[in-house]
């Protein structure tokens, strides 16, 4: 009888969090993979003797090294969802563990209520690893404190978690003191001033000789807003919550006599609820629009161009990185002009270009732009800089590699392959790299780098961030015949409507290797003749095609259907040439 009891007991323990870890690790498996390719493409662990020091430098930075060393394993999906419930379920049980050892009772609700919220935290995808890591190292280090450690070695150790936890420390110290005053009382008031003073003399110690860091720094790093996802306003409470545990281990709530509650209502309402807001939390966070750009990012960085054109051919997007990206991938395939318009575009050219900006994410991803076009130089400043801002990532290594190789620069290049071969899943992509190290023939012979070398630019001309537009007709006056820079240009003008420069470019395009006028830039040239009462613009050997010159008519006869009413003809023009230059043209 007694081990059934104790059967039943453990079930009733055990059972909520196995509850708990699945749906997190289904929700972060399959619905919020997103967030563990976000993190894992936000920073690259390497394995060396540099990169430790550099995480050595001042309190919190092994956090940070721990949080990456974590983070360089969501490059699997599956490992990525293991880690992070994981992390979440652990931080739920220590509490339960917490609260059951001081005040000798079980607790479901709280635990769970308290992972719930941590979940909730990190749906968000740029609420970093480190964060959730380091709340279960406070609870951990805290539960083995009250277990296992007597006596003043907690009070001795409390500077070394310091170092290493840095301001997340203060959560376990403010624990500490509160289990001393409240369970200790006159026994742990020594330990207590001995904790004080001993932290006054840390912090002074690494300002002033130690870390030579500001005192802000040292008190808070690495806690950081942007890191959190900027969900301040929940975060701090939750931290607050589990820094005062002790004394809500001495808070016992009595049910008056009167109320009399089923024993397995008792039991069920506790873990009932929690579980529900999981499950709501996992569905109202789901973002579905995070989780199509991401799923696009990775695609293009595989170079799958053609996939990324038919995902967004099949899911259109509004997010202007996505279109960004899109059409990168369009003009990598020779399909920028002709598909276009199969996409939203933004008429100041933000879906072509992306102005220079050091804070958010368009550093990293910016640069690819000029590596399209053969800006390559360019291309490996945008990459650099992104590295001194935000150190090495996958991505952003590998750009300054293909940079430096299309360059010539072999001696840069190595340096760069031995970091990236010293990672934990890119040692392949190093090993491919490495192949084309000081060998001009292998590089010239390889379809993308090769291509990229023969377009780059030679010239040197002053680089305007803010106007790539600019840029790119600087780009084309090298007469290089770069098709890709001229796919960019057509394109713009097309978005700005500048039908006057389309026309001057007309009679050039074959130096570019067109055998046909792209299918937008036909759409503009017949509306341009319109504009000029039927005379059509000069185009060199190549001519409008009779296709294209019948959907016109055929735009002009629906429009005029409706008495050329424009928003009586949308719906219909839409339906009918909602992915042609005309309708942009019209409804932009």
């Amino acid at each position: 009888m007694s081990q059934v009891k104790h059967l039943n007991r453990n079930l009733f323990l055990y059972l909520p969090y196995l509850l708990f870890f699945l749906v997190s690790f289904i929700y972060f498996g399959f619905f919020g993979d997103y967030i563990g390719f976000f993190q894992e493409k936000s920073s690259l662990f390497v394995f060396s003797r540099e990169y430790l020091v550099q995480h050595l430098s001042k309190p919190g930075s092994p956090l940070i090294y721990a949080g990456k060393l974590l983070t360089a394993f969501f490059y699997y999906p599956a490992a990525g969802s293991l880690l992070l419930s994981s992390i979440l379920c652990l931080t739920a049980y220590l509490i339960s563990r917490i609260i059951s050892l001081l005040s000798s009772r079980d607790s479901l609700f709280i635990p769970l209520i308290t992972g719930t919220v941590l979940f909730y935290l990190q749906t968000n995808y740029q609420y970093m690893i480190y964060n959730s890591l380091a709340l279960l190292l406070q609870a951990g280090f805290f539960w083995f404190t009250v277990k296992y450690m007597k006596g003043w070695l907690p009070v001795f150790l409390a500077p070394l978690w310091y170092f290493i936890t840095g301001g997340f420390a203060g959560i376990y110290l403010i624990m500490y003191i509160l289990y001393l005053a409240l369970f200790l009382k006159k026994r742990g008031l020594p330990r207590i001033i001995c904790l004080v003073v001993l932290a006054f003399i840390v912090i002074f110690l690494s300002k002033e000789f130690l870390f030579f860091q500001p005192l802000r720094s040292l008190i808070i790093f690495p806690w950081s807003v942007n890191d959190i996802g900027g969900q301040f306003k929940l975060f701090i409470p939750v931290a607050g919550f589990i820094s005062f545990l002790p004394a809500y281990a001495r808070v016992s709530i009595k049910l008056p006599e009167r109320v009399r509650i089923p024993e397995s209502f008792r039991k069920i309402i506790p873990v009932f609820i929690p579980l529900m807001m999981l499950i709501i939390f996992a569905y109202a966070k789901y973002d579905l629009q995070n989780r199509q750009y991401f799923k696009v990012e990775k695609m293009f960085y595989q170079g799958r161009y053609d996939e990324v054109i038919a995902f967004n051919t099949k899911y259109p997007s509004n997010n202007m990185l996505t279109i960004f990206l899109n059409n990168i991938a369009l003009c990598e395939t020779g399909k920028l002009n002709d598909m276009l318009f199969h996409f939203r575009q933004s008429p100041d050219g933000q879906t072509l270009f992306l102005k220079w900006e050091m804070l958010g994410e368009i550093l990293k991803r910016g640069g690819w732009f000029y590596y399209t076009v053969g800006m390559i130089n360019e291309a490996n400043r945008w990459a650099f800089e992104n590295m001194v801002m935000k150190g090495h990532s996958p991505e952003g290594l590998k750009m300054l590699i293909r940079t430096e190789l299309i360059n010539g620069n072999y001696s840069m290049t190595e340096k760069y392959i031995a970091v990236l071969r010293k990672s934990l899943f890119y040692k392949s992509d190093a090993q491919e790299f490495g192949k084309f190290l000081f060998n001009d023939l292998a590089v010239e012979a390889d379809p993308e780098l090769g291509k990229k070398r023969r377009i780059k630019t030679e010239s040197d001309f002053f680089v305007v961030t803010d106007d790539p537009y600019y840029n790119v007709d600087q780009l084309l006056s090298s007469g290089k015949g770069n098709r890709n820079a001229m796919e960019y240009k057509l394109a713009f003008l097309m978005i700005t409507e500048n039908y006057e420069g389309i026309a001057e470019e007309l009679p050039y395009l074959e130096r570019y290797g067109y055998r046909n006028i792209p299918v937008h830039v036909e759409e503009a040239v017949m509306v341009y003749s319109l504009m000029l009462k039927g005379k059509q613009p000069e185009t060199g050997n190549l001519s409008i095609s009779p296709q294209t010159v019948t959907r016109f008519n055929q735009f002009l006869q629906t429009f005029q259907l409706f008495n050329n009413d424009r928003k009586a003809a949308e719906p219909s023009l839409r339906q009918r040439f909602g992915n042609t230059f005309w309708y942009y043209a019209f409804y932009r």
